[in-house]
């Protein structure tokens, strides 16, 4: 009985070292990789950062405009999420390929567009009020399908 005690304690403290090594932490805007902060200064410059987290080395940055930004260990945009209404036109010329612009433009969906994800091999766009909610890209911008 001592013995699985012993064994049970063990797993139960491994896994909480664990589960605290992955658990989200608070960081200063300056720990951020450099290219996360240039990407910021650059498309959100005067805007105040809300929060920055780290968690299992993905960088998830609150703006006080209600902009989520995720970046990956090295910097580079992940994910944007505009929680109150579009991300704004100069943005999405920035970071989508030029065929998925056009796209969304002579579609009239241009300004709607309130969440971007850059996945392996594709980007995935959601569409604020639309019946297309998520029109998918593959990376050179080619339109890849919709939902």
């Amino acid at each position: 009985m001592k013995k699985f005690l012993g064994i049970f304690l063990a797993i139960a403290l491994i896994s909480t070292i664990g589960f605290v090594a992955f658990a989200d932490r608070n960081i200063s805007s300056n720990e951020l990789p450099n290219e996360a902060k240039a990407f910021i200064n650059k498309h959100y410059a005067g805007t105040t950062i809300y929060e920055c987290e780290i968690d299992d080395m993905e960088y998830n940055v609150e703006l006080s405009n209600g902009v989520d930004l995720e970046f990956n260990r090295n910097g580079k945009l992940v994910k944007i999420e505009a929680d109150h209404g579009a991300i704004a036109q100069s943005v999405l010329k920035a970071i989508l390929p030029a065929k998925a612009m056009q796209h969304l433009t002579s579609q009239g969906l241009a300004d709607r567009v309130d969440d971007v994800e850059f996945r392996r091999n594709s980007i995935v766009v959601d569409i604020n009020n639309s019946r297309d909610h998520e029109i998918r890209f593959n990376l050179d911008g080619s339109l890849k399908g919709r939902r």
